[in-house]
């Protein structure tokens, strides 16, 4: 699997994928349906599959003080969304520059300008852009005048609750891992973790 990284040059062959895009810290069930669907999209439309993720997470840049707590690391992504189908890796560094990117620019800049992706899946919260002025809405409407598709995928619930990197870490805080493996918060669908 290949690493890329958003201010590099994108290979020729990945020009035109079809672009899993999210934090995906844990790669938990919800996140797994994002990527899944990603993979069945490039495979309909005979694309390549890049998962784009950030780092370091946009928590840091916009909470510096808060304590650091990673679920994986980039490491563990890259051979989760390999495991997964993709064809590659793309790191959004984020920092004042990714920060300050309107969700306008960051569709028709990053995604069609940059990287030339043919489409775009994420899941249904998914937010981005200066002051999170983008969410699904915008990605669709911006993606669809600059030639990107963008689908969503709507929330894992498990028990009816929704299934989130944010929970995972919760169970972990509380200091029961157990809960959240058993749980199939976390891990590869079969109820592994990571």
């Amino acid at each position: 699997m290949m690493r890329l990284f958003h201010d590099q040059p994108i290979p020729e062959e990945l020009k035109g994928a079809i672009i899993a895009l999210g934090n995906f810290d844990g790669f938990h069930l919800g996140h797994q349906a994002v990527v899944g669907r990603a993979v069945q999209r490039g495979a309909h439309e005979r694309r390549p599959v890049i998962v784009a993720t950030f780092d370091p997470h946009p928590v840091r840049h916009f909470r510096p003080d808060a304590p650091s707590f990673r679920l994986t690391t980039l490491d563990q992504r890259e051979e989760l969304f390999a495991h997964a189908g993709a064809d590659a890796m793309l790191v959004f560094n984020f920092g004042a520059e990714l920060a300050s990117t309107t969700a306008e620019d960051f569709v028709a800049k990053l995604l069609r300008g940059h990287l030339a992706a043919a489409g775009v899946v994420t899941g249904e919260d998914f937010t981005f852009g200066k002051g999170r002025g983008g969410n699904v809405g915008v990605l669709r409407e911006v993606g669809a005048s600059n030639g990107v598709v963008a689908e969503t995928v709507g929330a894992v619930l498990l028990n009816g609750v929704r299934i989130s990197s944010g929970r995972i870490r919760e169970a972990l805080q509380a200091g029961d891992p157990h809960a959240a493996r058993l749980r199939k918060l976390m891990g590869n669908g079969s109820g592994g973790g990571t």
